[in-house]
């Protein structure tokens, strides 16, 4: 059976050394940018002051977070947690956390 693993880690070198290995040793996922509520939050707050944030001024901020997603065997479960654990120091030396998901039904060439 296929599974969905979800990572989400912040965005620091560690991560992209990470991603890079788990590309070279042939696994295939989508990686998406997105931000936690603590660094959504402040910009709402800002608007509803009228003050304005020179962060949400600036467009080469660290953008918060990248989440990863990747279609895989579920006996290749086990083996991917221990990589993103040991890269991620147990999510100490990156913060974040993963899930996975049963797919029920799925098409394509994952």
């Amino acid at each position: 059976m296929k599974v969905l693993l979800f990572a989400i880690l912040d965005h620091v070198d560690a991560t992209e050394k990470l991603l890079h290995k788990l590309s070279s040793e042939g696994y295939n996922g989508t990686v998406i940018p997105t931000s936690g509520l603590h660094h959504v939050l402040p910009k709402f707050e800002d608007a509803k002051s009228g003050a304005i944030s020179l962060a949400s001024m600036v467009d080469d901020l660290p953008s918060g977070n990248l989440t990863l997603f990747i279609v895989i065997e579920e006996e290749k479960v086990a083996e991917l947690k221990q990589e993103i654990r040991e890269a991620t120091s147990n999510f100490k030396k990156v913060k974040g956390g993963m899930f996975i998901l049963p797919l029920v039904d799925v098409e394509g060439s994952f």
